[in-house]
């Protein structure tokens, strides 16, 4: 495969293209970026900076037509400037990132609600409370199941929209936490807010100063000295790997630690709390910039880090790839570095009964044989030591724009980048015995028993596999059933069908599938998926599944049949001063709170940048 090397690293280095969105500004010198131009000319800096990528788009490079028609020019605008090409943008002024956002889209950038804007007139009083959603999984197990909904089945036809928040960005990301009456969510803007629960006005915001993906954890600490209240913490994770703790009360910072030295590192999945202890996954973006062949390939391995939730302090960390990366040389002469890879991009699972925590891991880097890619990891909760590990597929080694020819960094044969992208569930059978669901990109859905070395006792295929993701961000389960989100989504037409399904955790067997309704997308025809990819969650009786295609649907737990659907593709007036819009719904899933369900609407794949809160009519 030939690759234009000269500035293909400074398109793909962040990350962005991994996730077809943004734009590609390769960094010129100083020298040549006219500074104080007093009207730049946006054609000029595409063809200097973006051309040679989205020009002659490969593998998941975005086109500029397809830039031009999805995106909003306050979507390139905050991937140059606070997104994951800033570096690359570094040389550009911010009148020529505008300029070049113009050109792109053809579009004036809207105006922004200001971050202070619609500040609540009382300081937030966050307690804990058994109906919150303070995690991702809301329990240790990640079952994604509120049973304190403070919603029966019989409320969810008359949920209504109660307001809508616009983050400063043009997507969304993450998933919201709810304590007591406080929201705690977070964009692409690099910015985290506190909400009112009933009326969505901002108590504060906290500048992370990178994109935050990961959702929010919360949990309570012991106060300060002197004091004999608990301090509310809330922890998440940012796109430089660094995690970050706040002050629930006033949005204030109690630390920052860095979980990993490599350049490359970053944040995904979010980390969990118990006893007292953070456990944090690490991944990277080292697999989208290898696809450079002068780019020094690989030397990242995916972890699990304990921390001391109170100070940071770091107790221990354990790698998925067990050997560290050592030099060798390929057929074709380029010198490498491996085993690389296996990142962690979900919340990992605890079973605090026996100590031990499961995580699931990505692909490989490198041709580097390795028996903890694509696997399930059992780990000691006290130590991090291994205690069994299942493999469900070797030899996946994967970089972007590789075809499987063995030229540069790319591995051949290359694999088709299947990882465990959603955290495993850890659900309780009748009669007590345990098994571990845990889905993988490739479509398949796999029961292991835990408490024999990680057995595999079925394994089901749902979906034709992609490396976009045929299982994704998370399947919920209520005991009874697990509840699958699946995509068909086809990233060369930009649409692709999906289901929601629903397996017997003892059986792996088929209960009932739900297609998607081929239902219109509120953005038009382009780019319209009815693909599931987002996270589930679920109430007792009912289901949650949002949709590429903007809508939000309940499903009767049951038999699946559709009792609710709400679009929120559309345009919306936020109770922070702007009219914004919804897009795909993506990553984090919906949370369910004290008789509330909260969504993010917005994607990379189809922007937005809404936080909408349901509440039944009357309620």
């Amino acid at each position: 495969m030939r690759m234009r090397a000269p500035a293909l690293l400074a398109c793909i280095a962040s990350g962005v293209l991994a996730a077809a969105h943004g734009t590609c500004a390769a960094a010129a010198p100083a020298s040549a970026v006219p500074h104080t131009a007093p009207a730049p000319d946006g054609a000029s800096l595409y063809f200097s900076h973006c051309a040679v990528c989205h020009d002659h788009p490969a593998g998941r490079i975005p086109p500029k037509v397809f830039i031009s028609t999805t995106r909003a020019a306050e979507d390139v605008i905050d991937t140059l400037t606070t997104g994951a090409m800033r570096a690359q943008a570094a040389a550009l002024t911010a009148e020529e990132i505008r300029a070049l956002a113009v050109y792109l889209t053809g579009k004036q950038p809207a105006p922004r609600a200001a971050v202070d804007a619609n500040l609540c007139h009382a300081a937030p009083a966050a307690i804990l409370t058994e109906r919150d959603w303070r995690s991702w999984g809301r329990d240790l197990a990640n079952s994604r199941l509120q049973p304190h909904a403070g919603l029966a089945p019989s409320d969810v036809p008359r949920l209504k929209l109660r307001w809508v928040f616009a983050y400063p960005g043009p997507t969304t990301f993450g998933q919201p936490a709810v304590v007591g009456g406080l929201v705690l969510a977070g964009g692409t803007a690099g910015r985290v807010f506190a909400l009112d629960a009933r009326t969505g006005c901002t108590y504060w915001s906290y500048d992370a100063g990178a994109r935050v993906r990961t959702g929010i954890v919360v949990g309570e600490l012991p106060g300060p000295a002197g004091e004999h209240a608990p301090r509310i913490v809330a922890w998440f994770g940012d796109d430089r790997g660094v995690l970050h703790a706040l002050d629930v009360a006033h949005g204030t910072r109690l630390w920052t630690q860095s979980l990993d030295p490599h350049p490359l590192a970053r944040l995904i999945g979010t980390p969990v709390l118990h006893a007292g202890v953070l456990y944090a996954p690490v991944s990277s973006f080292e697999e989208v910039a290898a696809a450079d062949p002068k780019y020094h390939c690989c030397s990242f391995r995916g972890s699990v880090v304990a921390l001391e939730a109170a100070t940071g302090r770091k107790l221990w960390r354990s790698y998925t790839v067990r050997k560290a990366p050592a030099a060798l040389t390929t057929p074709s002469g380029q010198k490498l570095t491996g085993p690389a890879g296996g990142s962690v991009f979900s919340a990992p699972t605890i079973d605090a009964a026996h100590g031990v925590l499961y995580v699931g891991s990505g692909d490989s880097y490198t041709d580097v044989a390795s028996d903890s890619t694509d696997a399930v990891l059992a780990l000691r909760l006290s130590n991090g030591a291994r205690l069994w590990t299942q493999q469900v597929l070797k030899s996946d080694a994967w970089i972007l724009l590789c075809s499987g020819e063995a030229v540069g960094n790319c591995p051949s044969p290359l694999g088709p980048d299947f990882d465990f992208a959603s955290s495993s569930l850890l659900v309780t059978l009748s009669g007590g015995r345990q098994m571990l669901v845990a889905g993988a990109k490739s479509g398949i859905v796999y029961g292991f028993d835990p408490q024999s070395g990680g057995k595999l006792v079925w394994q089901r295929a749902l979906a034709q596999g992609t490396s976009y993701g045929a299982i994704l961000w998370g399947p919920a389960t209520d005991g009874e059933r697990v509840y699958v989100a699946t995509s068909e989504y086809d990233p060369q037409a930009h649409k692709g069908p999906g289901a929601l399904v629903a397996l017997d955790p003892a059986s792996g067997a088929v209960r009932w599938r739900t297609p998607t309704p081929e239902s219109s997308c509120a953005w038009g025809s382009n780019n319209c998926a009815h693909a599931l990819i987002a996270a589930v969650a679920v109430i007792p009786g009912v289901v949650f599944a949002g949709a590429m295609d903007g809508h939000m649907r309940a499903y009767d737990a049951r038999d699946g049949h559709i009792v609710w659907d709400f679009d929120t593709g559309g345009s919306f007036d936020a109770v922070n001063g702007v009219r914004a819009h919804g897009g795909a719904i993506d990553y984090g899933g919906e949370v369910i709170a004290d008789g509330m369900l909260l969504v993010n609407s917005g994607s990379m794949r189809q922007p937005g940048n809404l936080l909408l809160a349901f509440a039944p009519q009357g309620h």
